[in-house]
């Protein structure tokens, strides 16, 4: 459910090894985990509208009027998205308390928006101070300080239910394994035919990496997990869903 992309060198392209270099230059040193759930459909909609915005400057009154256009009632939602991306793409203290001011207290449809122009403007501001280049990862589950939240599925072998003592097993040892990875399980939804659990793990851990261990030490136990498993960070499905999922795990 991984997937990684190598990028080959060519010995004669050296324009685009130019450009590569000062790609990597301007990557950033660390990154911060937004801890607000944000759907993939508003994810993908706000970077695609902050990349045709410059960054700008703007005086603290102009700044300040900017930001009373998002408490206009008879402003459209577009017209407020459009003021949070110019805000953040400030960059500036002044700006950063405004938007923060509104997250507190947004229009419905903009709790998610906002939570992204918050945490852009933060990062241009951090940049700016410290001349180091930071960046954000956003998800649908979202996160806490340097975790990302996860929901994964694991199933009984075919034709098979998990048991009771079979299901405190995979609790115990998912557990420990997610101890040893720094990571954190934050909840179980235990059923008969499938375990279902949310965990926070940090980014430098892979989701192959707990789920293949923690499978692995189950089955040491009697063989009584599915090898293949579900995870995604974007939302903790239903019980259609599950099911759905079940189907198409099993028939790979």
């Amino acid at each position: 459910m991984n997937s990684m992309c190598n990028h080959l060198q060519h010995p004669g392209m050296i324009d685009k090894n130019e450009e590569k270099r000062k790609y990597l230059l301007n990557q950033p040193e660390e990154f911060e985990i937004l801890e607000d759930a944000i759907d993939f459909q508003t994810q993908s909609q706000y970077i695609e509208y902050s990349d045709t915005f410059e960054r700008g400057e703007l005086t603290e009154e102009e700044t300040i009027n900017l930001s009373n256009m998002l408490y206009n009632t008879s402003l459209p939602v577009e017209g407020k998205k459009k003021g949070l991306t110019i805000l953040a793409h400030l960059g500036s203290v002044t700006a950063f308390r405004l938007i923060e001011k509104y997250y507190k207290s947004p229009d419905n449809e903009l709790k998610q928006w906002s939570a992204l122009a918050l945490q852009e403007c933060k990062m241009f501001l951090e940049n700016r101070l410290t001349d180091r280049i930071t960046g954000f990862v956003s998800s649908g589950l979202g996160g806490l300080k340097n975790r990302l939240r996860f929901y994964f599925l694991v199933l009984p072998l075919q034709d098979q239910l998990f048991t009771e003592t079979q299901k405190h097993v995979i609790q115990e040892e998912i557990n420990l394994v997610a101890k040893d990875l720094h990571s954190l399980v934050e909840s179980f939804d235990l059923s008969d035919t499938y375990v279902g659990f949310t965990a926070l793990m940090p980014m430098d851990v892979t989701v192959e990496t707990l789920m293949a261990t923690g499978i692995e030490q189950c089955n040491e136990l009697g063989e009584f997990v599915f090898e293949f498993y579900y995870a995604t960070n974007q939302c903790i499905p239903g019980e259609t869903e599950i099911k759905e999922i079940i189907r198409i795990v099993r028939s790979d």
